[in-house]
């Protein structure tokens, strides 16, 4: 009997260190996703934006040449307020930084708002896909 408990109890520990080992810990997922959207597409959309902001374009279509030349249009968000909010911040710090005096503080909102909407529809990019 002695040695029937002693199996069975090493068999269940092996079958919670197998479990463990195969299923990994849970990792901060959203500060990760903002640190890759920040790479993937806060510094090309800036990039792209300034681009165009220096070839004299408005600032819609200056957006709109950095939303077609980003992966913004093509990326899904996790639905975290201040996932967009930061992303947005990381941004345009890098857009006041390298192209600041080519934007005032009116474009910079109307900026904002289309990066908003772009965030908007991002975090519900299944619902902008089809089937």
């Amino acid at each position: 009997m002695e040695k029937i408990k002693k199996d069975f109890f090493m068999i269940i520990t092996l079958g919670f260190f197998l479990f463990s080992f195969l299923h990994p810990p849970i990792l901060e997922a959203i500060e990760l996703d903002l640190t890759a959207a920040q790479n993937a597409v806060g510094e090309r959309f800036a990039s792209k934006f300034c681009e165009a902001k220096e070839k004299g374009f408005s600032s819609e279509s200056s957006s709109e040449y950095a939303l077609n030349n980003t992966y913004l249009k093509f990326v899904a968000f996790p639905e975290d307020e201040t996932f967009v909010e930061d992303l947005w911040d990381f941004t345009l710090g890098i857009i006041r930084k390298d192209c600041g005096n080519y934007i005032s503080e009116n474009e910079e909102n109307i900026l904002r708002e289309f990066f908003q909407e772009e965030g908007e529809i991002a975090k519900n990019r299944d619902l902008y896909l089809p089937n």
